[in-house]
């Protein structure tokens, strides 16, 4: 069945899009070191892990100590903050902040950083591959939802219907695609709503596999389809 198309939008609501790859067993901490920034991204911060221990105890102040503690990766960004690219020991992280150009931008410069990654590491194999946008929708403060979100909140018929704030999230089976999505709506007033899509598969491929963007490609259209059927015509427009 042909992929349904879906209007393109000039300015899309997104916060954050991202391509996540993650890897079935962790590398050395050796190869660190043998990472370089990417070309284009100056600002280089380290990516840490540990195990902390947290004390209560009474009359004395809150305490934390750390048990373990270990370098993880590196996250590299922009000068301008509008892209990060994370090189971890378990794996790579390509997000687009700001100004995003749209998919086959994204996936690009994923595939782009994925190769340099390979040639660092050498064979890997791979157990986890994810898309994620978080979207952000600006609703009224009273505001009837169903003219945003076609699965806004509910209130009890005999409670006044002004939401201040809500939370939703919903984990759906995608089984033709093998893949799960993980479907968040959030609102705190006076910040926008957020739809925040996160689709993700198992999987047991090689570092070098034409088939992790084959099903990238995949993933990419049901976000596509779970974005396009959360809002309604009237906030889609807005976007065109």
């Amino acid at each position: 069945m042909p992929e349904r198309e879906f209007p393109k939008l000039t300015r899309p609501p997104l916060r954050e899009a991202l391509v996540d790859i993650q890897l079935r067993e962790e590398l050395p901490a050796s190869v660190l070191s043998k990472f370089e920034a990417p070309k284009g991204f100056p600002v280089r911060k380290g990516i840490k892990h540990g195990q902390f221990q947290f004390q209560m105890e009474e009359d004395k102040p809150f305490a934390a100590k750390v048990l373990t503690e270990e370098s993880l990766g590196m996250r590299y960004e922009r000068e301008d903050g509008s892209e990060v690219v994370l090189l971890r020991r378990n794996g790579l992280t390509y997000s687009i902040l700001k100004n995003y150009p749209g998919w086959e931008v994204l996936r690009e410069a994923a595939r782009d950083a994925w190769q340099d990654f390979l040639t660092v590491s050498g064979p890997v194999n791979v157990s986890r591959l994810a898309v994620r946008y978080i979207n952000t929708v600006n609703i009224p403060l009273g505001a009837d939802y169903d003219d945003y979100l076609t699965t806004g909140p509910r209130v009890p018929k005999l409670v006044p219907p002004v939401v201040g704030g809500f939370m939703q999230r919903v984990l759906v089976p995608i089984e033709p695609d093998s893949a799960t999505a993980i479907i968040t709506q959030t609102l705190e007033i006076p910040a926008p709503a957020v739809l925040d899509i996160d689709v993700f598969t198992e999987c047991s491929l090689e570092g070098a596999s034409a088939d992790i963007w084959s099903r990238l490609e995949k993933l990419r259209n049901i976000a596509n389809r779970i974005f396009f059927s959360s809002l309604t015509e009237k906030v889609i427009q807005s976007f065109i």
